[in-house]
């Protein structure tokens, strides 16, 4: 049997999943990274808020990752699913999703004391 899946339909799907992985990240804000929040889950940084520029880098091998292999989205669908997911999810506005993978974008994945 085939199944059609209209996009809203397959966004609100991505969003469900999103919040069951992902939807208890906690804020955390640091003295030294005053212009940045962190979503975190225990010792974790998921996500990084640039408040200056709006950019949000979501880390690529978990959150971003998991989206491209689950549901076979790309770059451009996956940034659109994020930010309705971290509006909704966490009333972010204004945030352009990027991806948090290269090696100097790490340093804001440090373990949290």
């Amino acid at each position: 049997m085939k199944y059609i899946i209209t996009e809203s339909k397959m966004e609100n799907v991505v969003i469900k999943y999103l919040n069951k992985m992902y939807g208890d990240l906690e804020e955390y804000r640091t003295d030294k990274h005053p212009d940045s929040v962190f979503f975190v889950k225990g010792k974790k940084v998921y996500m990084k808020q640039n408040l200056k520029n709006g950019i949000l880098w979501v880390d690529y091998d978990t959150i971003w990752k998991d989206l491209g292999d689950t549901f076979s989205l790309k770059y451009n669908e996956i940034q659109s699913i994020i930010t309705k997911w971290v509006e909704e999810t966490y009333k972010l506005r204004g945030v352009t999703p990027v991806i948090g993978k290269l090696a100097s974008l790490y340093r804001w994945k440090r373990p949290i004391n």
